[in-house]
């Protein structure tokens, strides 16, 4: 006859996770020895360095810097635990596959959105909630207990460990599943990108609702909405889904945005400015999520290149064209 134990075993060699039954398992897979593995669960409020990055919307965010070893170890648990576990499929960020263009492109068509920010997201995530992630697939209570206590910091999951997103899309599940059963039948459309909650609609109406109701479901949870970050759009103002403009059935990143973008390039064949490296994630960037503008801004570049035959931005992108012909 199996015991709870080893039925929880044969469920994680199912899911593809590794079988740890004690700390020596955990010593063995990580390689490292079972009394540094509790120096690192035991002692991490002393294993991080913290500092402060202002917000846009004002204020200070903190963020908290795993040592390298602890860092090391987490990235064995995202690796091999984490990022073999699945997130709801409302959840658009942090998640390999996804980015900000797929948050928004469910919203295409909508004749209203509505945007609410959460507020301290990774902080308002407690330990008990990252122990359940772990207990529920299968680890046992102490298992769970130390796998936990390596991804918090002062019983928080920090912003700064790489366990952290994929943690918080976890523990969001239920939120997530929670929020769609609200607004599903009601035909509104709903996505989550990390803190970014976004719900479109073709009826206003329906979304003040849902705005007035959604509260009580993120309270449930331990979550609070940031009213300063609450946002309705529709007919008379440009609706914006993580930064990407939607209009009718098209995404991009908006004419704005490019007139912004295209300066920037301007400035650097000019000598204004030099940072080739800034200008190239541009591109990259510009490339997964509007094409329509990616395709502008090549030939805006062409033109440059042209213009300013001489300048080290025209030399610099003229050495990538040949390097790319000849790859």
């Amino acid at each position: 006859m199996k015991t709870e134990s080893t039925a929880n075993i044969y469920r994680l060699k199912n899911l593809g996770l590794p079988p740890l039954a004690t700390i020596e398992d955990i010593a063995n897979a990580t390689r490292l020895s079972p009394e540094y593995i509790k120096y690192l669960a035991f002692r991490t409020n002393f294993l991080y360095k913290t500092f402060t990055i202002p917000k846009r919307s004002g204020g200070n965010r903190k963020i908290a810097n795993p040592s390298r070893a602890l860092k090391g170890i987490q990235g064995w648990i995202l690796r091999n635990i984490l990022d073999k576990l699945s997130s709801s499929e409302f959840s658009m960020g942090f998640e390999k596959g996804t980015s900000i263009l797929d948050n928004a492109l469910p919203h295409t068509g909508s004749t209203f959105i509505l945007t609410i920010d959460l507020e301290d997201f990774f902080p308002s995530i407690t330990g008990e909630k990252i122990f359940g992630v772990f207990n529920s697939i299968g680890y046992s209570r102490s298992i769970s207990h130390i796998l936990a206590n390596l991804c918090l910091f002062e019983g928080r999951l920090p912003q700064g460990a790489p366990t952290s997103p994929k943690l918080a899309n976890l523990v969001c599940s239920r939120l997530d599943s929670r929020i769609n059963g609200y607004t599903g039948p009601k035909g509104i459309v709903y996505t989550r990108y990390a803190d970014d909650i976004t719900l479109s609609s073709q009826s206003l109406n329906k979304l003040y609702k849902a705005y007035n109701f959604i509260p009580f479901i993120l309270q449930d949870e331990g979550f609070s909405l940031n009213p300063n970050k609450t946002i309705f759009s529709g007919t008379r103002k440009k609706k914006s889904v993580t930064s990407l403009i939607i209009s009718g059935d098209t995404v991009g990143i908006g004419r704005e945005k490019y007139r912004e973008i295209r300066s920037k390039f301007h400035k650097e064949f000019t000598g204004i400015t030099t940072n080739k490296e800034h200008l190239h994630g541009w591109i990259s960037f510009i490339n997964s999520v509007d094409r329509k503008s990616s395709i502008k801004l090549k030939n805006y570049i062409a033109c440059l290149i042209e213009k300013y035959p001489d300048s080290e931005a025209s030399k610099n992108f003229l050495k990538i064209t040949e390097k790319n012909k000849t790859q």
